[in-house]
C-alpha cells in the first residue's frame, strides 16, 4: 500500500539515503519533524497559560521542599491545604501537553514506517557509524536508532529556543 511512497522517496533522496550523507539527511528529517511538533504545540496549546501553571506548580514544590527541610510545621500545614489544587493543576497540565501527542501518534508511526523502509538500504544496513558505541545500538545505527538519537538531542534544544519549556 505504501510502496509507491517508499519508491518515490528512494528516488527523491538518491545518494542522500546512503552513508555518510544519510546521517545528515536523517538529522534534517528529525529537525523538520521536531519543528512540526513545536508548531503543533503552539497551535493546539495555550503555551503561556501552561507556562504560568507550571511555574505555579514548581514554586509550590520548592516552598514545600524548603518547609520540609527546615521542619517548619506551620508552613507545611499551610502548603498542604493547597496540595489538592496543585495535584489537579498538574493533571490538567499533563492532559494539555498530551493533546498533540495523541493527535500525532498515528501519523508519526506511519512516517516512521515509511522512512525506515526508505533508509533500509541492503547494501549498507546502517545509516551512520558512530565513533563510540551507543548503548543497545552499537557502532552502526539504522534509521530508527539514529532518528531517535537525533530527536532526543534536538527537541529539547528547539523547545528551549521556542520557549516551550
Amino acid at each position: 500500500m505504501l510502496n509507491w511512497i517508499i519508491d518515490y522517496l528512494i528516488k527523491l533522496f538518491g545518494p542522500y539515503r546512503d552513508p555518510p550523507l544519510s546521517a545528515i539527511t536523517v538529522m534534517g528529517i528529525s529537525i523538520l519533524v521536531c519543528m512540526i511538533t513545536i508548531a503543533a504545540n503552539y497551535l493546539l496549546l495555550d503555551v503561556e497559560k501552561l507556562r504560568k501553571q507550571t511555574m505555579e506548580i514548581n514554586e509550590w514544590k520548592l516552598q514545600m521542599r524548603q518547609a520540609i527541610l527546615s521542619n517548619d510545621k506551620r508552613q507545611i500545614a499551610k502548603l498542604k491545604k493547597k496540595e489538592a489544587y496543585i495535584k489537579e493543576l498538574e493533571a490538567s497540565v499533563t492532559a494539555q501537553r498530551m493533546k498533540p501527542t495523541f493527535i500525532f501518534m498515528i501519523p508519526l508511526w506511519i512516517f516512521f514506517i515509511i522512512f525506515a523502509a526508505v533508509f533500509s538500504n541492503p547494501e549498507y544496513g546502517y545509516v551512520v557509524v558512530t565513533p563510540f558505541p551507543i548503548p543497545f545500538a552499537g557502532y552502526k545505527l539504522g534509521f530508527g536508532s539514529w532518528y531517535i538519537l537525533c530527536s532526543i538531542l534536538i527537541l529539547p534544544i528547539l523547545q528551549k529556543i521556542f520557549r516551550l519549556t
